[in-house]
């Protein structure tokens, strides 16, 4: 609590870890780094699983996490901590039974030690697995604006807003949508800034980038900015400040259409007529690199 809750960067230098748990109606865990997170995962669980032992739910716990992180997980040596203890033992003994079968054949391809943590110390992953579906949390930003008198000198320098406001004093003001309330120019009910403000690139960051803000997308952060202020060309200036964000370009999957079907290509008639090249990137560093040219010849393959 003494620290601002951002979650880590990963490293693909260091080992993940895995924290999971699971309750009587929910499973959680925690994905971290050197004892930070760097993502939380929790989900409920259907009414058969719930009849399903101790020792299967806390299976499920892992297998779950595990595929929820599969693109930081895949090609590295990872740890996962739970505290069931028998499940330290899971990769050296023999699974009869057939829904353990299955679950255990979801963890086949991924490099992982698994480590006995008690329970009162497994506190992260046991409090999300206990999060009722019923209960959402909410995160409300009161949002206060403070130098009320640079705010209005801001308004009187700029031409157009001068304008509006001294029409709006006279009740001269043939636009309904602006109105005054103690001495403040209002458009809508809210607060108005002059276009191109030096407040504007302050009260994005704070909207989007600030812990509050939590870097949410672009129609969440206009929404939330837009119940308290207005000013001209809001939209599209919050668009553009979040498309150059650069920790959402980083972190954040991109949304696109999905892509149409393959089309077959003519048969080349010639060896090395035709070549196909592409990259395989993002593995780990052998003699200091960590990607590989694929060349394939059509013809031949």
């Amino acid at each position: 609590m003494t620290q601002v809750p951002v979650l880590a960067m990963p490293n693909f230098s260091q080992p993940f870890v895995i924290e999971a748990d699971a309750s009587g109606f929910g499973v959680g865990a925690v994905l971290m780094q050197n004892g930070k997170p760097i993502s939380y995962f929790s989900r409920m669980l259907s009414s058969r699983a719930r009849q399903c032992s101790v020792y299967e739910r806390e299976l499920m716990a892992i297998v779950l996490a595990v595929k929820r992180w599969n693109h930081y997980l895949l090609g590295h040596h990872f740890i996962i901590k739970t505290d069931q203890k028998a499940l330290k033992f899971l990769l050296g003994q023999r699974v009869m039974d057939e829904n353990q079968q299955k679950w255990v054949s979801k963890l086949m391809g991924y490099k992982f030690e698994i480590k006995y943590k008690p329970g009162v110390e497994n506190r992260v992953a046991d409090a999300l697995s206990r999060r009722g579906e019923s209960s959402e949390l909410y995160a409300f930003s009161i949002w206060q604006y403070k130098d009320k008198e640079e705010w209005d000198q801001e308004v009187q320098r700029d031409t157009k807003m001068a304008s509006i406001l001294q029409k709006s004093i006279s009740g001269q003001q043939s636009d309904d949508n602006y109105s005054l309330k103690n001495g403040c120019l209002l458009y809508k009910g809210r607060l108005v800034l002059p276009k191109g403000s030096s407040r504007i690139p302050g009260l994005l960051k704070e909207f989007h980038s600030s812990p509050i803000g939590g870097h949410s997308g672009y129609l969440r952060t206009y929404k939330r900015l837009s119940e308290n202020i207005y000013w001209e060309g809001m939209k599209r200036d919050v668009q553009d400040f979040v498309a150059r964000c650069e920790i959402c370009q980083k972190n954040k999957s991109q949304t696109l259409s999905p892509a149409g079907l393959l089309q077959p290509l003519p048969i080349p008639h010639h060896v090395w007529e035709d070549v196909s090249m592409d990259f395989i990137t993002g593995l780990p560093k052998s003699h200091r690199f960590d990607t590989i040219l694929v060349v394939v010849d059509r013809l031949t393959k």
